[in-house]
């Protein structure tokens, strides 16, 4: 009974290796229509721009990434609330004689800064620490010592951004 029930827990388990994970993005997708890709990658960089400042982007990837942007979230804790800021990437892309795009948008909130560092392997709690700061955290600029995590996507700026950049290919359907 074991036996079968080892070989049952095998078989799935190749079977869910052998086909794949199904995991879905966490952005928004749109086709943009059967447009030339130099022409959509200009439009996805305007677009991008009139809600991010953008910090990179790459035609021949088709990746643009924005610079952080704060925003004022809600509560996250009973008083007052962590930082928030919106970080956004767009992907586009040909696919046959369409184009295709894909857009994130991350809403972080900044962590504790007790996890910036790890532990002396050497510490043995018994004593009074005696290293300072500075020689934990080396010459480390305050925005290199934050740790973010995404918190939740904003699928509807994603979806907005998505519209914009459609109708900025396909003026005729406003």
């Amino acid at each position: 009974m074991t036996t079968g029930r080892f070989a049952l827990a095998a078989l799935l388990a190749a079977a869910g290796m052998a086909g794949g994970c199904n995991v879905t993005s966490p952005g928004s997708s749109r086709s943009l229509g059967e447009v030339e890709y130099p022409q959509a990658f200009a439009a996805a960089k305007d677009v991008m721009s009139t809600y991010y400042s953008i910090a990179s982007s790459e035609a021949a990837t088709g990746v643009i990434k924005s610079r952080p942007k704060s925003v004022e979230p809600g509560p996250d804790r009973i008083l007052g609330r962590s930082p928030a800021r919106h970080v956004a990437t767009m992907r586009v892309w040909p696919r046959g004689d369409e184009v295709l795009a894909d857009v994130t948008v991350a809403i972080e909130r900044r962590g504790d800064t007790v996890l910036r560092h790890m532990p002396d392997p050497a510490e043995n709690y018994d004593s009074v620490p005696n290293q300072p700061p500075s020689r934990r955290e080396a010459a480390t600029t305050t925005e290199q010592n934050e740790s973010w995590r995404i918190e939740k996507y904003d699928h509807a700026i994603e979806q907005k951004i998505l519209r914009d950049l459609y109708l900025s290919l396909h003026p005729e359907e406003k």
